[in-house]
């Protein structure tokens, strides 16, 4: 016995016309969600550029950077061994003499990570504690990296931030301004973004 035929057109059943339809509303209202997510993220998130200078100093009557492991290593360079970590708790000011206006520190700990000769790399650890710098006194930018000493310019990352700068990204471009002997100030722009 053959089974017997609907004789409603389509009565329950969606027509391939009504499922494309149907397919296209549900396409478009995907993409205006996504519009709406991507604007949203754009429009909550801010940049930001912070420039200061960092004055660390092993010598002088207040030394800011002190070696807390000696490295067992061999030298890399005169006065560097592999392995060698140093505390830091250095001055950050407006511009590059120290007695320019101080607006943070930058407190953390380097560690002498390469092995090549002549080539001495730091894996460096810091926050950088805004004290008195215009509209974010009070927050601070965690950064971690890679800092090749003898580079001109060095990039390090940002990994994150307390206050204005919860949640932050972004990287810091970091260049040698002097050097003498153990003591270096390093001027220091970093480009975050926040969400």
């Amino acid at each position: 016995m053959m089974p017997k035929r609907s004789t409603r057109s389509g009565g329950g059943r969606l027509t391939c016309a009504a499922a494309a339809l149907m397919m296209a509303i549900i396409l478009v209202l995907q993409l205006q969600l996504m519009h709406m997510a991507a604007a949203a993220t754009s429009s909550s998130s801010s940049k930001h550029h912070l420039h200061f200078f960092m004055h660390d100093g092993y010598t002088g009557p207040r030394p800011t950077a002190a070696l807390i492991v000696n490295g067992t290593g061999a030298p890399v360079m005169p006065g560097v061994r592999f392995g060698d970590t140093v505390v830091m708790d250095d001055v950050l000011t407006e511009g590059p003499a120290r007695a320019s206006r101080p607006v943070g520190r930058a407190q953390g700990t380097y560690v002498t990570a390469s092995l090549e000769k002549g080539q001495p790399a730091m894996l460096l650890s810091m926050n950088v504690v805004l004290t008195d710098y215009d509209g974010y006194s009070g927050s601070t930018v965690a950064v971690m990296g890679r800092n090749d000493i003898t580079a001109p310019v060095r990039e390090l990352a940002v990994v994150g931030g307390t206050g204005r700068f919860r949640m932050a990204t972004g990287y810091v471009l970091w260049k040698t301004a002097s050097w003498k002997g153990k003591n270096a100030v390093l001027e220091i722009d970093i480009y975050l973004r926040v969400v």
